[in-house]
């Protein structure tokens, strides 16, 4: 069934956390898009080239606004996200913001892309926004497709007449413009100070304009559209459960939960072996101890044991009924 997925994140140059010896010291443009198309493509700035095993990736594509001229070499995934390293000068600077979706499973692979594609024209591209998008397809915990895409945007408009091709200030409006998050701060402290039911409605009708929710809300119409083309009843919400009017606790977004799942498998599998191994070291050194004592002692109480486990597997044998074949497996 399809479900209802989108995150918004930033990508940056700070790691946010300490760097380990002899490993990255900083993050990458260049090596977010490497992994999110499955290219092999070199970052000039680190002298670096970054290649990840990607065979999940279905479908990439470099979309531009389209009202004005652009320059060749913006359609050239590393030149691309090279002369948006060279445009940012902070060492902890914002390099780009992601938008993650996930795709219905209802739609094939043509119509995924043609959703992702009107998506990203009418809610970014024609804002001016330049946008690389991977669509990927994993196989899902339940052994089915996981259709999803991934969507670097550029945080600066088109300068073509700059030294980096890009303008000399990100587009603050992209994040969120000033009169609205003026608008959700006043209203979230009136509805902090007073509590009414009022104040609540008048600060979830500021925050719906955000462009966080604003692209929640947009991705919802444009999936649900995409499913009602192809015949499909399936449908996704954006809002909350609460909101939906369906009383259950939100499932957690798995992520790695499921490689976690595995890992755990095999680390209790392999836990077990070597918690066997150090079981019968240490009886191994008891029983050393005790043969340098009285050597026969400890022979003939060997001989007893293997003695006994004989006796207890036959008397096992004897007794356990033999389970009757069916016919149709004689």
């Amino acid at each position: 069934m399809a479900i209802y997925h989108l995150r918004l994140k930033v990508i940056s140059r700070a790691l946010g956390r300490a760097a380990k010896p002899g490993g990255a010291t900083r993050r990458s443009a260049v090596a977010a898009a490497a992994y999110r198309s499955g290219e092999r493509l070199y970052d000039t700035s680190q002298g670096k080239w970054f290649e990840f095993d990607k065979p999940d990736v279905i479908h990439t594509e470099i979309m531009a606004p389209d009202h004005e001229p652009v320059p060749e070499w913006l359609f050239n995934r590393q030149t691309l996200w090279n002369m948006a390293e060279r445009a940012e000068k902070r060492a902890d600077a914002q390099l780009a913001r992601e938008v993650e979706i996930t795709l219905p499973r209802e739609l094939t692979k043509d119509q995924h892309v043609a959703l992702v594609r009107s998506f990203v024209r009418d809610q970014f591209v024609s804002k001016g926004m330049v946008a690389d998008i991977a669509i990927h397809m994993p196989s899902a915990s339940d052994g089915e497709d996981q259709p999803h895409a991934h969507i670097m945007l550029l945080l600066r408009r088109l300068d073509p007449g700059s030294e980096t091709g890009f303008s000399a200030k990100k587009e603050r409006d992209w994040n969120e413009r000033e009169d609205i998050a003026r608008a959700v701060s006043e209203a979230r402290k009136r509805f902090n100070n007073t509590g009414l039911a009022g104040d609540k409605a008048a600060l979830e009708a500021a925050e719906a304009r955000r462009n966080v929710n604003v692209w929640r809300r947009e991705w919802a119409g444009y999936a649900n559209h995409a499913l009602e083309e192809v015949g499909s009843t399936a449908r996704i919400d954006h809002r909350t459960l609460e909101a939906q009017g369906i009383m259950r606790e939100p499932q957690p977004h798995l992520g790695l939960a499921r490689h976690i799942e595995k890992a755990y498998v095999y680390l209790k599998d392999r836990l077990t072996q070597w918690v066997a191994v150090k079981k019968r070291s240490q009886l191994y050194q008891e029983v050393e101890q005790y043969r340098r004592r009285d050597p026969v002692k400890v022979a003939e109480f060997i001989l007893r044991l293997t003695d006994m486990a004989e006796d207890m597997a036959t008397h096992y044998r004897r007794t356990t009924p033999i389970p009757e074949v069916p016919h149709d497996r004689q």
